[in-house]
C-alpha cells in the first residue's frame, strides 16, 4: 500500500478479519475485499480473539469485539493518530513479536512531548480512553535484540474494533 500522499510505507503488511485497514491515493479506510488479491482477508485466528477479548477486559471494556487484526514487519513509524475507525472508542491493543523498539506516545496534541517506551517482545500495548487518540509513532527499531524470529526483525498485531 502507499499512503494519500504517494509515499511508500516502510514496512510489510498485511491483515486479518472481518475487515482490514488499508490506503491508497485515495486516503485511510477499511475494507472487507483485499486490494491486490480481490478475495476476503482470512479470519482471525479464534486464539487471537480470545486474546484481545480478555486483554480489552482488563482495561474494563467487557464488550470488546475485534474485528481487524493489522499486521506489520519492520515497521518504523512516524508520528500520527488512529483515527480512521468509525468507532473511536474501543481500545487498541497492540503485541509486539521480536526486535525492541523505542515506542512513543503523547496526547491527542500533535505538538505536545512524548514520552518514549521501550517495548520488547511479548510486550502488550494498550491505548483506551485518553490515549486511544494520542499522537504515537515507532521511532527505531533495535536490531538484532531478540533471537525470537528466524531472520531477526519485527511483528507488530495491532488489534481493533472497528464498528
Amino acid at each position: 500500500p502507499v499512503m494519500p500522499s504517494g509515499h511508500k510505507f516502510n514496512c510489510q503488511m498485511t491483515s486479518c478479519g472481518t475487515v482490514a485497514w488499508t490506503s491508497d491515493l485515495t486516503g485511510y479506510r477499511y475494507t472487507k475485499i483485499h486490494p491486490v488479491t480481490k478475495k476476503p482477508f482470512a479470519a482471525m485466528p479464534d486464539k487471537l480473539t480470545l486474546l484481545a477479548k480478555k486483554l480489552a477486559n482488563l482495561v474494563d471494556e467487557p464488550d470488546y469485539r475485534p474485528d481487524t487484526c493489522l499486521i506489520n514487519y519492520k515497521s518504523k513509524l512516524g508520528l500520527h493518530q488512529d483515527n480512521s475507525e468509525p468507532n473511536l472508542k474501543p481500545a487498541i491493543i497492540s503485541i509486539s513479536i521480536g526486535d525492541d523498539c523505542v515506542f512513543a506516545i503523547g496526547t491527542t496534541n500533535r505538538k505536545d512531548p512524548v514520552q518514549e517506551i521501550l517495548l520488547r517482545t511479548g510486550d502488550v500495548l494498550i491505548m483506551h480512553n485518553e490515549s486511544r487518540l494520542a499522537y504515537h509513532s515507532v521511532k527505531r527499531i533495535i536490531p538484532n535484540s531478540s533471537n525470537i524470529l528466524k531472520n531477526n526483525g519485527r511483528l507488530n498485531f495491532t488489534i481493533r474494533q472497528v464498528y
